[in-house]
């Protein structure tokens, strides 16, 4: 039996959320399974393909393309989509397609937006034969099992172009899926949620990736997010702390350096928490990582351990400033909490990075003033401010089709989702894109002030990490994203602020790259060498500053002690280019 496993490409353009191109970890999860049980599954990712919305220029059609391609080389028994809102358009361009070149495949549709769109989509796919509901683990083993046995008693799974009767009598024995059942729809109630995360496979046998996940579920309530009814429940099922370490040790192993841990409370668990960075802190990984989590649980007894594991930014739903928004959200947390987690988590040389929505049911220009307030009392050093959306699955959503706001017909439009401001009759766009306007400003006018109000523990054993987590932060306004935002003023001193405040806690290679890079934007090849020979003094054999060496002495016309930095390094491709150019110069 020959499943493969499609991530679907997004309706719209990438802009702030690149996760979105990743494939999600749910689909590593469920090839693993079956590759385990002997059963041949591979994953299609169509997300780079680029946007599906047919009014993007040829790109709807660069993702089918390379569907078909790969449907007619795999030719596999069974197709299984994660779907999500915004992917279920190409999603069910992909079914179609599927069931004009592989009649007889059976096609799958699965993950939140199959979850809470089941109707939806059985009324708009004629070539949905399947959904599995929320946790997906068990329902798909035992869906591809009965698959398996029809077809190897029948030699097909359709008989008319419909289910064969055999194998809808099987599936009505599976619990935690919708399928069609003649001319009807047939949902065979709740399947049973794996007890022990532990016993599913690694995936990392198999695939490479850097997004991983420690648990399944969330405490909170946020009424826009569909979080607590995918899983079915308020529980928070975990892996050990042994099982994902092993995880992680593996990718490290095959070469992935940083990772996104993308529970959405990671740090509920303070135990657990503690006890997987002790392993990998022993281990050794040299790795980084970003982790996700609640103002609301935040200790400072895992921060230090969380820092010499790697872990170099946490993310907080912050939302709103204003109490009367946060209730409506779901998340009633006291402003004063939120200033203590993000002093605590930058105090421990992690960067804190804050979300807030604008746009939602009662919101003002006072309440956005009470958000500004609020983000300036945090002092974010990386923000990013979401205009509320809905969708299927979450309470707001369901509020909207209560009070008659919208219907499920919508979907049938080339929309991702649905935001708030269409819905809500006391509100219009340009007020609302105003609003993201005044917290995007304020953010850009304040953000040399968070920087300068940056205070380190003074423990000096934590002098390399508040080096390293300084000079990286440094980066983004001389290289990075920062760098090329018009709306940071005075970045590059900034940056040179930075880098060396870095160096007043430890001597660091990137602190010294980067004021020679400075010196370097400034044609001032001397002050950049001074730097790079004190760097190298410290760190003879980095690869970084041997060639940012390079580079200033080839600009100074010395080809020949260029190449003495270059060459250690001639097995990177990357200097091969530089590595000739001294050559020739140095054999005229």
């Amino acid at each position: 039996m020959k499943v493969l496993f499609v991530n679907p490409s997004c309706l719209d353009p990438r802009v702030t959320d690149p996760d979105a191109l990743q494939v999600p970890i749910g689909l590593y999860y469920l090839a693993s399974g079956l590759l385990d049980q002997g059963w041949i599954s591979g994953i299609l990712n169509l997300a780079p393909a680029g946007p599906a919305n047919p009014s993007a220029k040829g790109s709807a059609k660069n993702a089918l393309d390379l569907f078909s391609q790969a449907v007619m080389r795999e030719q596999p028994d069974i197709l299984g989509f994660s779907v999500t809102s915004p992917t279920r358009i190409n999603a069910m361009a992909c079914a179609d397609k599927a069931r004009q070149l592989l009649p007889d495949s059976l096609i799958v549709f699965g993950g939140p937006g199959a979850t809470f769109m089941a109707d939806f989509l059985f009324d708009t796919c004629p070539a949905l034969d399947v959904i599995v509901k929320g946790e997906g683990e068990i329902s798909t083993a035992k869906l591809v099992n009965a698959a398996k046995q029809i077809r190897n008693r029948f030699g097909t799974l359709h008989q008319a172009q419909v289910i064969r009767a055999e194998l809808i009598h099987e599936l009505g024995r599976i619990p935690g899926i919708v399928f069609r059942k003649g001319p009807s729809i047939h949902d065979t109630g709740q399947s049973a949620l794996v007890k022990d995360l532990d016993t599913l496979p690694h995936p990392s046998r198999y695939f490479t990736y850097q997004h991983l996940s420690m648990s399944r579920g969330c405490p909170g309530r946020c009424t826009f997010c569909g979080s607590p009814k995918f899983w079915g429940t308020s529980l928070v099922r975990r892996h050990s702390p042994q099982w994902l370490f092993e995880e992680i040790k593996a990718l490290a192993q095959k070469g992935v350096t940083h990772f996104f841990i993308s529970d959405d409370t990671f740090t509920m668990d303070g135990d657990a928490v503690r006890a997987l960075c002790e392993k990998i802190i022993r281990a050794d990984l040299g790795i980084t990582w970003n982790a996700i989590s609640r103002v609301d649980y935040i200790d400072e007894s895992i921060l230090g351990p969380m820092r010499r594991a790697g872990c170099i930014q946490i993310s907080f739903g912050i939302e709103s400033g204003a109490e009367p928004i946060k209730k409506i959200l779901g998340k009633p947390i006291d402003n004063d909490i939120c200033v203590a987690a993000f002093d605590k988590v930058r105090a421990a040389g992690i960067l804190p990075r804050a979300y807030f929505i604008y746009g939602s049911p009662g919101e003002t220009d006072a309440t956005i003033q009470e958000s500004i307030d609020l983000m300036i009392r945090l002092g974010p050093l990386s923000t990013v401010f979401y205009m509320l959306v809905t969708f299927p699955g979450t309470a707001l959503y369901n509020r909207a089709l209560q009070k008659g706001w919208t219907h499920e017909g919508v979907w049938q439009k080339n929309i991702e989702d649905l935001p708030w401001w269409e819905l809500d009759p006391d509100m219009d766009f340009s007020r609302v894109k105003g609003w993201g306007d005044r917290l995007r400003q304020a953010f850009f006018d304040n953000i040399e002030d968070f920087i300068n109000r940056i205070t380190l523990h003074p423990d000096n054993g934590f002098a390399p990490l508040h080096a390293d987590f300084l000079s990286r932060l440094a980066m983004t306004f001389s290289h990075g994203e920062y760098a090329r935002d018009d709306r940071v003023k005075n970045a590059g001193q900034m940056a040179v602020n930075l880098f060396e405040r870095a160096l007043q806690f430890y001597p660091c290679p990137r602190a010294f790259q980067g004021l020679a890079m400075m010196c370097q934007k400034q044609k001032n090849f001397s002050g950049a060498m001074a730097f790079l020979d004190k760097g190298l003094s410290h760190f003879p054999d980095n690869k970084e500053l041997c060639v940012c060496m390079g580079v200033c002495l080839m600009n100074t016309g010395d080809f020949h002690g260029a190449l003495t930095y270059f060459t250690p390094f001639a097995h990177d491709p990357a200097l091969g280019h530089y590595i000739n150019i001294c050559k020739q110069k140095t054999t005229r």
